[in-house]
């Protein structure tokens, strides 16, 4: 297919196709035109994109629509809500749902927006995730581990114990760990109380052991650097 027929197929987003934008790209056969100082501000992926000089002759990719930069393995949809954190029109209000979130937050990780990725958590903070969910996404994300010590106790203390999915989800070593935690409070100086039996604090305290957690304050501390991942990226010819 000719490039202009194969350009001619994609439509442009409703919204993230902005007049003025001077960062062209591709997702899920959708064009977007954004402002490249986002990128080239945070994420040092990008940066190596949109910063590596052009060959001899050629225009410098992601500067027009004929040489727009291809993202591969994101849809339309999810790329436009994590545009939605830069051109917010809320300002400081960022009203989503713990679903977006997750969202924004997996390809804040991916890219390597250390600002994203921390304002990701700060929202999913205020927001109910079950314990279970919430572990594996933030230890998935690198989210900093201090923040999951009371979901760790929450799931070593209950009565039920985890089924195979949930087993999948939290991972082998969590999971082995976890049983290690139960094992020490049964053990402790109340052995013949349940973990249910003991305070959220105690317990707590028990998770931070077994996982070699820092007994510091959760600060908002977040990756401030860019982290090898596949961000997958594709350059359009």
């Amino acid at each position: 297919m000719a490039p202009n027929e194969t350009y001619g197929a994609l439509r442009r987003h409703e919204e993230y196709y902005i007049n003025g934008g001077d960062l062209h790209l591709v997702v899920d056969r959708t064009r977007f035109r954004i402002h490249r100082y986002f990128y080239e501000r945070e994420s040092e992926f990008f940066r190596r994109i949109l910063l590596a000089p052009a060959s001899p002759g050629a225009t410098r990719q992601g500067t027009s629509d004929e040489n727009a930069i291809e993202l591969d393995y994101v849809s339309s949809d999810e790329f436009a809500k994590f545009n939605w954190v830069f051109y917010n029109p809320k300002y400081s209000l960022y009203d989503k749902s713990s679903k977006d979130w997750i969202i924004i937050l997996r390809l804040a990780y991916r890219w390597g927006f250390p600002n994203v990725h921390g304002l990701a958590v700060r929202e999913l903070d205020k927001l109910y995730v079950p314990d279970i969910e919430r572990v594996s996404i933030y230890q998935d994300y690198a989210v900093d581990r201090r923040k999951l010590v009371p979901c760790y106790a929450a799931i070593a203390e209950r009565a039920q114990p985890l089924s195979l999915d949930e087993g999948e989800r939290l991972g082998l070593e969590t999971v082995i760990m976890l049983a290690q935690a139960r094992e020490y409070a049964r053990a402790g100086p109340q052995h013949d109380l349940a973990p249910a039996g003991l305070r959220q604090d105690e317990m707590e305290e028990i998770v931070k052991e077994v996982f070699d957690i820092e007994a510091l304050p959760v600060d908002q501390l977040y990756p401030t650097a860019y982290e090898a991942s596949n961000g997958s990226v594709r350059l359009s010819l």
